[in-house]
C-alpha cells in the first residue's frame, strides 16, 4: 500500500507540473497576441492612414475596450510603443518579446523578426 501511495504522489505531481506549464504557455500566447495586435494597429493607423498619434490612441482604446482581459490591456498600455518614422516601424518590447511591425508600400504593415 505504501508503494501505491508513493507512485500516486508522483503521478499527481507530474500531472500538476504539466498543467502549470500549459497555463504559462497559454498566458504567453495571449500576451503575444495582444502585443502583435497593438503593433499592427499603430502601424496601420500611423503609416497607412496617416492619422495623428492622439487619434490612434483613442481608436485603440475603443477597439480594445471589448477585450475581456483588462489586466493585459493595462499592461500593454503602460508599455507604450516606439515609432521610428524613418524606417516606418512600430516597436514594442516586453520581457523576451520584441514586436516590430514595419510598413512598406508593396505589402503594407508586416511583422519582422
Amino acid at each position: 500500500m505504501h508503494k501505491f501511495l508513493k507512485n500516486f504522489y508522483y503521478i499527481i505531481t507530474v500531472i500538476t507540473l504539466i498543467f502549470l506549464l500549459k497555463i504559462n504557455y497559454v498566458m504567453a500566447d495571449d500576451t503575444l497576441i495582444g502585443l502583435n495586435a497593438t503593433a499592427k494597429h499603430y502601424c496601420t493607423c500611423i503609416f497607412i492612414s496617416n492619422l495623428e498619434t492622439n487619434y490612434c490612441d483613442s481608436s485603440y482604446d475603443l477597439i480594445m475596450s471589448a477585450s475581456t482581459d483588462e489586466d493585459l490591456l493595462k499592461q500593454i498600455k503602460m508599455l507604450g510603443y516606439k515609432a521610428d518614422f524613418e524606417k516606418k516601424e512600430i516597436i514594442i518590447e516586453y520581457e523576451e518579446y520584441k514586436i516590430k511591425s514595419t510598413f512598406s508600400e508593396k505589402t503594407g504593415c508586416y511583422f519582422k523578426k
